[in-house]
């Protein structure tokens, strides 16, 4: 039973760092950076301490002591007139009742204490109970660390996930409209023009992906402000890299892009209206 609650602290302790170390931005506006930073190390060590059976009791009452300073100082939190606290044991929490985390802790610290005064485990258990003991708090802080980290996968699937054009209807030719006069225009098809700028950096990441389309088998005309400005005054470009899907002469998409998947989705979205159109 003893060895139980001790491998049950362990856990709360190292669950408490970690989450601490997963919100540590959060935290740290509350209640610094040496602070936080200290803390995690503090309860990483005590859960590591206990997990491995070594000096039992005195691990109990310094887990025990650690609790009890939390307890003191919300409650002294709680005596200066505040009556919700912000939750900081496990991670950025909500406020809550500054009874509810008093008692908490309280409990917390009652239940390392039963750990520092129980009677050691017998000797000829302790490389077991410290091996199993040890794995128990490994997959714990594992779980929490694999849940942390699939959260922080999906926001940062959401960040680069493929994004659409900038198609405004001032800007650019009129859509359904037949397409202003330009040299290599074929009119015949599908065909892709991009207009680029000399000094833009975002164009010269593009160009490589144009050409690329060219040798896929689309028809792609790239058009410098710097070569053609007559063309970019006749097509109202209103700045780089901006791109104009033709279909049969005619203006189906445009819009400001910086990618190839935006570029993609813009040709996408020509084909898409004209078949509606059609239809």
């Amino acid at each position: 039973m003893v060895t139980v609650l001790r491998l049950v602290v362990a856990g709360i302790l190292l669950v408490a760092a970690v989450s601490k170390l997963r919100d540590r931005t959060a935290v740290a506006r509350r209640l610094g950076g040496a602070r936080i930073w200290a803390l995690i190390a503090v309860e990483t060590g005590l859960a590591v301490w206990l997990a491995s059976g070594i000096a039992v009791p005195a691990a109990g009452l310094a887990a025990t002591a650690l609790f009890l300073a939390f307890a003191v100082h919300l409650a002294l939190a709680r005596a200066r007139g505040a009556r919700r606290l912000p939750c900081n044991c496990f991670g950025a929490g909500a406020d809550r009742p500054a009874w509810l985390l008093i008692a908490r802790a309280l409990g917390l610290a009652a239940l390392a204490a039963v750990v520092a005064l129980a009677p050691p485990t017998p000797p000829r258990d302790d490389l077991l109970v410290a091996a199993v003991g040890i794995l128990t708090v490994a997959v714990v802080a594992l779980a929490v660390l694999v849940l942390a980290l699939y959260r922080q996968v999906g926001v940062l699937a959401l960040r680069i996930a493929p994004r659409h054009a900038l198609e405004l209807e001032d800007e650019g030719p009129e859509l359904g409209t037949e397409a202003p006069d330009l040299a290599r225009l074929a009119r015949d098809g599908e065909e892709l023009i991009a207009f680029l700028g000399a000094g833009c950096r975002v164009c010269h990441e593009l160009e490589p992906s144009l050409r690329a389309l060219t040798r896929e088998g689309m028809s792609v005309h790239l058009v410098y402000d710097v070569d053609d400005d007559d063309a970019i005054v006749a097509w109202e470009i209103p700045g780089t890299p901006f791109v104009v899907a033709v279909i049969d002469g005619r203006v189906v998409a445009k819009g400001t892009v910086n990618t190839l998947e935006e570029i993609e989705g813009l040709v996408a979205l020509g084909r898409a209206r004209l078949a509606h159109a059609a239809a």
